[in-house]
């Protein structure tokens, strides 16, 4: 009986241990599973982050070609601003400008020089904005140099344009510059 039961004992110590080896198994493969899934996760957003920021860069570099030449163009407004008042101020020249050849050479020429500013300009995006006397004031494209009282105008209406706005694609290059009604 001494034999039999060492082998009951022995048959009974070999299960206890296959179970428990199972249970170990079982915990073991469990938390490789809940390893594999958290690396998993991990993968996934750092797939996520990296797409988000390529997306980005692309964002940047897209808006750096679109408005590389903004700079540089504000730069050129103050010429424009000075064609603009020549075209102003020959209204009180036009005797001079039918009369004499040479001034309306010069005249001309001046012309030209704005024109193709202007087409440049166009070319690389960069545009007046439209604004006009009777316009509502829109803060955003407008800068009100001063307020002035009129019973002939609604408050908030542009009375007069001191200086024309622009912008670069879909940006304010400059606003214009305006005076605003108010109520008396």
């Amino acid at each position: 009986m001494d034999e039999k039961d060492n082998q009951i004992d022995e048959n009974a110590a070999e299960n206890s241990a296959a179970v428990s080896d199972d249970a170990s198994s079982e915990e073991q493969i469990q938390k490789l599973k809940e390893e594999i899934s958290r690396l998993q996760d991990s993968l996934l957003r750092k797939a996520a982050e990296s797409e988000n920021l390529r997306k980005r860069l692309e964002k940047e570099k897209e808006d750096a070609i679109r408005y590389s030449n903004a700079k540089f163009a504000k730069d050129l407004l103050a010429t424009l601003d000075n064609f603009e008042r020549a075209m102003e101020n020959s209204v009180s020249l036009e005797e001079k400008i039918k009369t004499n050849v040479d001034f309306k050479a010069f005249f001309d020429g001046i012309l030209l020089c704005e024109k193709e500013i202007l087409s440049t300009f166009k070319k690389h995006g960069i545009s007046k904005t439209e604004v006009k006397e009777g316009d509502e004031f829109d803060p955003e494209f407008h800068m009100a140099m001063c307020e002035l009282e009129s019973s002939a105008h609604k408050a908030g209406t542009i009375i007069k344009v001191f200086q024309t706005g622009y912008i670069c694609n879909d940006r304010l290059l400059r606003p214009a510059m305006v005076s605003v009604s108010k109520k008396i």
